[in-house]
């Protein structure tokens, strides 16, 4: 039966969306059925890995079938025994800024995600989509982390690259066939990106990328998760407009076009470094020329915290969308609050900026948005 709601905008593939079901028969569960979760089980296989890779290399594995629905990636990156450096400083953005770029396409070459090392660090720690209120979803705190250290060059992160947004596997990405397979595409930065200038001899990068998975149900191999082909995707843009010094301005986000589930905006001056000259007392988030949210810098930092659980990292604000169900923003959310937007929509962040040496800045905006399948997010949840 058709939808009640009238949906936003119809999936195009000229806009980069997946949503749209490749390479499987599977269907949604349909009321009266045992869950698709219930069905199936959660699994994950050793993906593609490289050692010995250089500071600046690309990195094109090809990821394997799964036999099912990708969850997320799992991307170890490791900066190994080898390296000594002489006067080298760990950078404000180090480890993560080793990524410069990260693209992962569906099988038909579509950007799911594309976004660099820190704005997925981020991405981990503010989507959701991965731990919740500070337990694990704050990766430099994970036993697995390891820190930079200057004089040798070596770090440990694992970036959770994520595709469901909830329990229920909603946003998993069929990897059935091994001809048409999801494309990742990792560009690291030169080891000056990490260190700063220095001299000596750098170390050497080891990339895998693991991936977990929900397996096709051996029973029922025609039920996939619900209104399979939705498509959680995150993607980093600028916002053209540059910040002068101790104005107040009206800066346009460059994202718009379906429902926002995330948006996360980092400031950084003309030399790219993340500066904290946010608006204190007139932050102001506006849709189509009304300001929706008037707040001040302090209100926005403890609104962060409480969804989070995380000490908000200089340079960089939040506005989260997936608080329906409860204030600590995870995967139980039911997408009721998300914003919805459509190509038209002018969507804005204002208010008068602080002292800024380096002037101009710019505002990075990583957007998370969904594509839904059932035109709107939460069809999903009668199934």
């Amino acid at each position: 039966m058709p939808s009640p709601v009238a949906t936003l905008q119809t999936a195009n593939p000229s806009m980069g969306t997946v949503s749209r079901q490749p390479q499987t028969t599977g269907q949604a569960a349909s009321p009266g059925q045992a869950p698709f979760t219930r069905l199936s089980r959660q699994g994950q296989i050793s993906g593609p890995a490289q050692a010995g890779q250089a500071y600046g290399a690309l990195w094109t594995p090809i990821l394997k079938p799964v036999g099912g629905y990708l969850r997320y990636l799992s991307l170890i990156v490791q900066s190994v025994t080898g390296g000594a450096l002489t006067g080298a400083t760990v950078q404000a953005d180090a480890p993560y800024n080793a990524i410069q770029n990260l693209f992962l396409r569906d099988p038909y070459g579509q950007p799911v995600i594309q976004a660099s090392g820190y704005s997925l660090y981020l991405i981990n720690v503010y989507g959701g989509q991965f731990g919740m209120l500070g337990y694990g979803n704050n990766i430099s705190t994970l036993p697995s982390y390891t820190a930079p250290v200057a004089g040798t060059g070596v770090f440990n992160f694992i970036l959770h690259i994520p595709l469901e947004m909830d329990s229920s596997g909603y946003g998993s990405l069929p990897s059935m066939n091994a001809a048409s397979q999801p494309q990742l595409q990792v560009q690291f930065n030169p080891a000056t990106t990490v260190f700063g200038a220095h001299t000596g001899t750098d170390p050497t990068i080891t990339a895998t990328a693991n991936e977990a998975f929900w397996m096709a149900p051996v029973d029922h191999p025609e039920i996939a998760p619900p209104d399979v082909g939705s498509s959680g995707q995150w993607s980093e843009a600028r916002a053209a407009a540059g910040i002068a010094s101790a104005q107040y301005q009206r800066i346009q986000l460059p994202r718009v076009g379906t429902f926002i589930h995330t948006l996360i905006l980092v400031l950084r001056d003309s030399t790219g470094v993340r500066i904290d000259q946010w608006p204190t007392s007139d932050l102001t988030l506006w849709i189509d020329g009304v300001p929706i949210l008037w707040e001040t810098l302090q209100e926005r930092t403890d609104k962060m915290y409480a969804g989070f659980g995380v000490t908000r990292p200089t340079g960089v604000i939040v506005y989260q969308f997936r608080d329906s169900v409860q204030t600590a923003v995870s995967g139980a959310d039911t997408y009721d609050l998300l914003m919805p937007t459509t190509p038209a929509t002018l969507l804005e962040v204002s208010g008068t900026f602080g002292t800024i040496t380096n002037a101009p800045a710019t505002i990075t905006a990583v957007t998370g948005e969904l594509f839904p399948v059932g035109g709107i997010p939460y069809t999903h949840l009668a199934q």
